[in-house]
């Protein structure tokens, strides 16, 4: 049973508690607008028609060269690990990181091979968010605690599998020429794959939903305000930060005062009963949303409020990270690449990122008690002291991929 079944029930008029269930329906549409807006406006940095007319001065690059030439030192297996961390981490977005990849295996002489070890990267970088989105409940010790806990096991799953995985691949490559998972991959592609499109990519609906959201606010900064490309862009993403974490507040507050012992049961025995439900739960969800990041962090404040405890996040988790990946190939199958052979490379590339989650899965939830005990011990220090939270992330997510990469840069 959860931390709250012990408080006591209050009781609240019928309508009260409509009004409070309406009100966390429409703030978690301003936390996945606050997602959008911050993917959105880092994206479109690398869209700046002003730089077509307008060339920069001589040795300014172009946003989207920079990027290009941060993945073209992924020709290292282990910069191509932390090129994958720093760009997800930075996109918030796997996918993003992923089509780069895709786009890069194809058009540049990065190898297939390669691109696998960035996807092992996309896949720590992913959990910054409900990270990122634990920090909303950093002023009461308690629920940080279990909300920092529930967001870094995503983490140290993905971590453990990088370093169960990522060796695995580096030396059977080394040993006979292909990596494990390439193999495996590569082979899937060409027995799934006929060689011919299949239709449209599956719409985004969680997208086309907050996007009069997002066009309102890029609009009212370009039009309204008259803010340059560049200077709408950051404050699209700066104001996409506040929607999150405002939304996030006020969210957890709501649901605090909607903690009644029906809504516990709810979710501890119904959605979160058992291990293979919760596995479903996110795996299904992840794949309606098509984001593994709007997945796990939806859990975040349910554990901060008590309602979920670690082990049962724990399978959910797992289900998120393979329902991403799922999302993913659907999307691969209906590709509208201009070649077959530059479909199948997409389409390896996301069995590739299957596969990684599948035995990531199939060898951490029998020993869920590694990444559970870490994820434990690891938020009791942070609750201990915030800085130990806050360095976490400055340092594993940002400033050590780009020290290596950096590194790489200078030396290699």
């Amino acid at each position: 049973m959860t931390v709250l079944s012990e408080r006591a029930e209050p009781r609240q008029p019928a309508w009260k508690i409509v009004v409070k269930i309406l009100l966390v329906l429409v703030l978690l549409y301003f936390f996945l607008g606050g997602m959008a807006m911050m993917g959105d406006g880092l994206k479109t940095l690398g869209k700046n028609p002003e730089y077509d007319k307008h060339p920069p001065a001589c040795g300014v690059r172009e946003y989207r060269d920079a990027v290009y030439e941060v993945f073209k030192y992924a020709d290292n297996p282990l910069v191509g690990l932390f090129v994958g961390i720093l760009a997800t981490s930075i996109f918030q977005s796997s996918s993003f990181t992923t089509s780069f990849a895709v786009s890069l295996v194809v058009t540049t002489p990065l190898t297939l091979h390669q691109a696998i070890f960035i996807i092992m990267g996309a896949n720590i970088g992913t959990s910054v968010t409900n990270t990122g989105v634990s920090f909303t409940h950093v002023r009461r010790r308690d629920e940080f605690e279990r909300a920092y806990g529930a967001a870094i096991v995503h983490d140290f799953f993905n971590t453990l599998s990088v370093l169960l995985l990522f060796p695995t691949e580096w030396l059977v490559w080394r040993l006979t020429g292909k990596g494990l998972l390439e193999r495996l991959a590569v082979w899937m592609a060409s027995a799934f794959y006929s060689g011919a499109p299949t239709g449209q990519k599956p719409t985004n609906f969680l997208k086309e939903a907050v996007e009069p959201l997002v066009r309102s606010v890029a609009w009212l900064l370009e039009r309204g305000l008259g803010l340059g490309h560049v200077a709408a862009s950051i404050t699209l993403m700066v104001l996409g930060v506040v929607f999150l974490f405002a939304a996030l507040l006020l969210m957890t507050m709501v649901l605090r005062s909607l903690v009644m012992k029906r809504v516990e049961r709810f979710f501890d025995r119904v959605l979160f009963r058992n291990a293979v439900t919760a596995y479903l739960v996110g795996l299904l969800l992840t794949a309606t949303v098509q984001s593994s990041s709007i997945t796990t962090s939806l859990a975040v404040p349910l554990a901060g409020a008590g309602l979920l405890t670690l082990r049962q996040i724990f399978p959910y988790t797992l289900g998120a990270n393979l329902g991403t990946t799922v999302t993913a190939l659907i999307a691969s199958f209906a590709t509208s690449a201009d070649t077959p052979a530059q479909a199948q490379i997409g389409i390896a590339l996301a069995f590739s990122h299957m596969l990684f989650n599948a035995i990531g899965s199939l060898v951490w939830y029998p020993l869920r008690f590694v990444p559970i005990g870490i994820a434990k011990w690891w938020s009791h220090q942070a609750a201990r002291s915030r800085y130990f939270a806050v360095l976490h992330v400055t340092l594993f997510f940002f400033v050590l991929p780009a020290v290596v990469i950096g590194l790489y840069w200078l030396f290699g």
